[in-house]
């Protein structure tokens, strides 16, 4: 269920900071990760919108960025 931008939730920051080149594989991966199947469930998820982001899904985020070095992927901005 969607709501306001939660920027603690969101991984917008952390796309912003992948290279081009990689930027395809990285989308990929996060859609395995949170289980979605469309463009729309992903921005949501990036955007901070979805509340259901749990703690596992987070981690395998955040592991995800950090093995394309990107070490602070939360947030919007």
């Amino acid at each position: 269920m969607a709501t306001t931008n939660n920027p603690n939730k969101a991984f917008r920051k952390g796309l912003r900071e992948i290279r081009v080149k990689d930027a395809p594989d990285v989308r990929a991966a996060i859609f395995r990760i949170l289980g979605v199947k469309t463009k729309q469930s992903f921005a949501n998820y990036a955007n901070g919108k979805m509340v259901n982001l749990d703690v596992d899904k987070a981690r395998q985020i955040e592991n995800l960025f950090l093995s394309y070095g990107v070490t602070e992927p939360w947030g919007l901005e």
